[in-house]
C-alpha cells in the first residue's frame, strides 16, 4: 500500500468513496444526545431559577414559573427528538474537486465547497467527542459568511484520512 495514495484508507478506516454519499458514524447520535441534553438541561435550569427569582422579587406574575417549566420541558423534549432525525438526513461526499454536504431536519441544506477555495482544514475533538471516539472535520474557505464548513460525527481515523485527502488534492501550495 502506497502511503501517498489518498484512495487507500488507513488500517481500520472505512474506504474512501469517490463521489458516493457517505454517512456519519452512528455513535454521533449518542454524542448529540449527550451534548444536546446537557445544554438544554442547563438552559432549562437557568430559565426556571431565573423566573423563580423574578417572581419572588415581587415583580413576576404567579404563572411565570409554570411557563418556565413548560419551556424548559420543551427544550429537553427537542433535545430528545432531534438527534435521530439529524443523523438520518446527514450526508456528505468528497472527491478531489468538491466537498458536498447535505443536512437539516425541516429544511434540508446542500452546500458544495470546491477544493481550490479551501484555505485550510482542521480536525476538532472536544472532550465529549473524544469520549465517543469522534472528530469534526472543519474546512475553512475564503470569505466571511459561511466560511467554515463542518462535518461532525466522523471517527478520528476517517476524519484524518479526509483531511489528508483534501490537503493532497489542494496540491503543492499546502505548507
Amino acid at each position: 500500500m502506497d502511503p501517498n495514495d489518498v484512495s487507500q484508507p488507513p488500517h481500520g478506516a472505512p474506504p474512501l468513496v469517490d463521489g458516493g454519499e457517505e454517512r456519519l458514524e452512528r455513535r454521533v447520535v449518542a454524542y448529540w444526545y449527550a451534548t444536546d441534553l446537557l445544554k438544554s438541561l442547563v438552559l432549562a435550569a437557568i430559565l426556571v431559577i431565573g423566573v423563580e427569582f423574578w417572581r419572588q422579587s415581587g415583580n413576576g406574575p404567579t404563572w411565570a414559573p409554570v411557563v418556565a417549566w413548560i419551556a424548559g420541558g420543551l427544550l429537553v423534549l427537542v433535545a430528545l427528538v432531534v438527534p435521530p432525525f439529524a443523523f438520518a438526513n446527514w450526508r456528505f461526499t468528497v472527491d478531489d474537486r468538491l466537498l458536498s454536504l447535505r443536512f437539516g431536519i425541516l429544511f434540508l441544506e446542500n452546500r458544495h465547497v470546491p477544493v481550490p477555495r479551501m484555505q485550510h482544514v482542521d480536525l476538532m475533538r472536544g472532550p465529549i467527542e473524544r469520549l465517543f471516539g469522534l472528530a469534526t472535520l472543519v474546512v475553512f474557505t475564503a470569505g466571511n459568511e459561511g466560511s467554515a464548513f463542518r462535518v461532525p460525527g466522523l471517527s478520528r481515523v476517517r476524519a484524518e484520512a479526509l483531511r489528508d485527502r483534501i490537503l493532497r488534492a489542494r496540491g503543492r501550495d499546502v505548507v
